[in-house]
């Protein structure tokens, strides 16, 4: 009886040790956030290494790509601090955790989502900056004044004298 009671508390001790370990990685691996963001740089580097292409336009021989591709792994590993021991090991330790793994990568997706749209952002900016009324269904019909900070869509167009449109998108004043 005695025996039965000790194997019982020992395994609930080592079931109640590890619940609190759910989430957590040791102390000698990378953090989620840091495998992360140096994960994410990898997959970058090695897709830009596809795009590499020297003057005559035909990509690169596969065994240059992959001495490219071994180039920007360093560089990435410098930027984000990592020797490539601590970098390998903790590869092999959320290899050998797939879910923790699929954790990192949702985190990956996210993060890249984030910076596209971002970037998505800028561009569109961009284009608005350059030419405010191609963001309307129909362009031609928006009336952009120079006298206010807003763009007055689906306005008839000013008529001169004799009765006809101006075919200018940019007028002094809009009619009230």
């Amino acid at each position: 009886m005695c025996r039965r009671l000790l194997k019982f508390i020992i395994l609930i001790s080592f079931i109640a040790g590890g619940c609190g370990q759910a989430g957590k990685v040791p102390a000698d691996v990378l953090s989620k956030e840091k495998m992360r963001d140096v994960l994410l740089d990898m997959n970058i580097a090695d897709a830009h290494s596809y795009d590499i292409r020297p003057a005559d336009n035909m990509p690169l021989p596969d065994s240059i790509r992959q001495l490219k591709v071994k180039e920007y792994y360093r560089q990435i590993l410098d930027l984000h601090q990592v020797s490539v021991k601590d970098f390998m090991k903790s590869y092999s330790y959320y290899e050998s955790h797939p879910d923790r793994l699929k954790e990192v990568y949702i985190m990956m997706q996210a993060a890249a989502a984030q910076k596209r749209s971002i970037l998505e952002g800028e561009e569109r900016r961009r284009q608005y900056a350059a030419d405010p009324s191609m963001f309307f269904p129909y362009p031609n019909n928006a009336v952009i004044s120079k006298k206010q900070d807003t763009i007055l869509p689906f306005l008839k167009k000013p008529q001169n004298a004799h009765g006809s449109t101006q075919n200018a998108k940019h007028v002094e004043s809009v009619p009230q």
